[in-house]
């Protein structure tokens, strides 16, 4: 059998979890609510951290991504507002134990 990384050679299958994290931690930045740590280690630890916390939400069609069925949008929006409130708190897990 092939690896992973040949047989899945598109990027058809997108978790839209981790894009709803990246913009969701991305707006608190722009908003400069919460001091923290922004190096790589600590911003990659915060996503993993919400990442393992909230539901993943994979996509595997442009069209589904495009032109979203209303029970996707409300997942979306869903996890949209479970990142919101997961952030904040992975912010003061990792703050508590800085890697660097």
């Amino acid at each position: 059998m092939l690896p992973m990384k040949d047989f899945f050679r598109s990027d058809e299958i997108v978790n839209l979890t981790e894009e709803i994290v990246y913009n969701e931690l991305q707006a608190l930045i722009g908003r400069a609510e919460i001091e923290f740590c922004q190096c790589d280690k600590c911003l990659f630890d915060i996503v993993c951290v919400v990442l393992n916390k909230i539901p993943s939400l994979y996509s595997s069609s442009i069209a589904d991504r495009t032109y979203p069925s209303a029970e996707f949008k409300a997942e979306y929006d869903r996890l949209k507002l479970l990142a919101a409130e997961e952030i904040p708190r992975a912010i003061e897990q990792i703050k508590d134990r800085l890697h660097h």
